[in-house]
């Protein structure tokens, strides 16, 4: 299930499994109520057990799974309430990371950001392209804020971010909404006006809450 450890990853092994556990909770290989084995997955990953171990501990901080008495580590997940949390959050601190970008950028990460969207609106079928032009633009206009807490926070929920964007993404029509919704974010911050690009990436967050519910609602309906 998972893959085993690049010897040529800069980061921690400890950081490497615990991101390929988020992953695959992210992206539904483990599901609400998989039990999580540490020797499985150390021999699986080609790792000791003991950045496992550490890995576990980091997943029950952030709510994705639970440690039970004579049952071991279980699969939480993300819950609808979880996300409409998460998407809450987002909008008021994404819109203060565009307010603060509008008075700290630089030109070339303005035109960065403008060829990124050159690029999205080039890419529009591709879903999985869009999706990393997202991370993109989103990860250079929220260093652009200079305000090292915010990027931290942010940061923090960029992981939670995957398994989310690929619903409120999953339709070409919903990408080219999205699309134009980063347009007006860019048009602001290309003039610096500050009040304009906190409510262009609020409202954006916002209409992406709204297409990620409406996406959700019509899976429960195929379902039942």
């Amino acid at each position: 299930m998972f893959t085993k450890i690049d010897n040529e990853d800069p980061r921690s092994i400890r950081e490497v499994v615990l991101d390929e556990l988020r992953n695959a909770i992210f992206e539904n290989r483990l599901k609400e109520g998989d039990r999580l084995v540490e020797n499985i997955i150390a021999s699986s990953m080609g790792v000791s057990r003991t950045p496992v171990r550490e890995a576990l501990r980091q997943l029950e901080i952030e709510g994705l799974a639970t440690s039970i008495p004579r049952k071991g580590t279980i699969v939480i997940g993300i819950s609808i309430e979880d996300a409409l949390e998460i998407y809450d959050l987002r909008e008021v601190l994404e819109g203060l990371a565009a307010r603060l970008a509008c008075l700290n950028i630089s030109r070339l990460d303005i035109r960065r950001l403008r060829d990124i969207i050159e690029e999205m609106e080039e890419s529009i079928e591709d879903a999985q392209r869009v999706e990393d032009l997202h991370v993109k633009f989103n990860t250079i206009l929220l260093h652009s804020s200079k305000n090292k807490r915010l990027i931290n926070q942010i940061e923090h929920m960029f992981e939670y971010l995957k398994s989310l964007r690929k619903i409120s993404l999953s339709t070409v029509e919903t990408r080219r909404i999205a699309f134009e919704e980063h347009k007006k974010i860019m048009s602001a911050i290309e003039n610096g006006n500050e009040s304009l690009a906190e409510e262009e990436a609020r409202n954006h967050i916002s209409k992406a809450k709204e297409r990620f519910m409406a996406r959700y609602k019509n899976q429960l309906s195929e379902v039942f």
